[in-house]
């Protein structure tokens, strides 16, 4: 039963990576099952085996991405050679957002690949407890991190503005006439410590509280997939 089991977590990824390489190449509304079913190399059975259509499917690959990203912006923090701070876990989290066509998609409502999916469903859903919330900001300022001579909303709004157009820049200006994005965030990040963040160290209680939240929010994915199908089924 257990290797039953690995096997379709195996299989159940493959095919959601198939359908992440389709929609971010033909868009949400051009990705069929069958397309889908031969990009995986598995047949269209074997795909309603797994979701009972494409709009589930298309629902648990945004929930796979949100894993992937999760883990992938745990990574960058836990690497990182410097202490962590507002300013460059901000950073981290829009590079690592940038790095993913399908949750850039998400964020900045991309028509192009997400099509008449952002009718069906809110992307907001997915993504909202990554950005700097009013909750999240308020509780910033209380702990002497961030300036309160602004208030949360303001910081809220502005954090989101810096993100939407670092995510959607490119479609505006061509990559060839502007500075690598990296540089950018950097850039972007700079400005964040030198004009929104009160000098101290808070670096490590910053750190592990970010690491406990992203660990909260992977449980919980987990936790909905495992009330959903009876075990975990994908894992990034």
């Amino acid at each position: 039963m257990k290797n039953s089991i690995s096997r379709n977590k195996d299989r159940a990824t493959r095919i959601l990576e198939a359908a992440a390489r389709l929609m971010t190449r033909y868009g949400y509304d051009k990705t069929t099952m069958e397309d889908i079913a031969r990009e995986a190399c598995v047949s269209k059975g074997a795909i309603y085996l797994e979701w009972s259509g494409r709009e589930d499917l298309f629902d648990d690959l945004f929930e796979h991405e949100m894993k992937k990203l999760i883990l992938d912006i745990r990574s960058r923090i836990e690497s990182s050679v410097e202490e962590i701070n507002i300013s460059n876990l901000y950073g981290i989290t829009l590079s690592a957002m940038n790095s993913s066509r399908l949750i850039s998609a998400l964020y900045t409502r991309d028509g192009k690949i997400l099509g008449d999916f952002v009718h069906r469903q809110d992307p907001n859903r997915y993504i909202h407890r990554l950005l700097m919330s009013k909750e999240s900001i308020t509780t910033l300022q209380k702990s002497g991190m961030l300036r309160s001579d602004l208030s949360a909303d303001v910081l809220a709004y502005l954090f989101s503005l810096m993100a939407l157009g670092v995510l959607s820049i490119s479609s505006i200006i061509p990559e060839e006439n502007a500075p690598p994005i990296e540089k950018t965030i950097d850039a972007i990040s700079a400005m964040v410590q030198g004009g929104l963040v009160l000098p101290g160290t808070h670096g490590s209680i910053l750190k592990e509280t970010t690491l406990q939240m992203l660990d909260l929010m992977m449980s919980q994915y987990e936790k909905e997939e495992k009330n959903e199908h009876g075990f975990t089924r994908i894992h990034p």
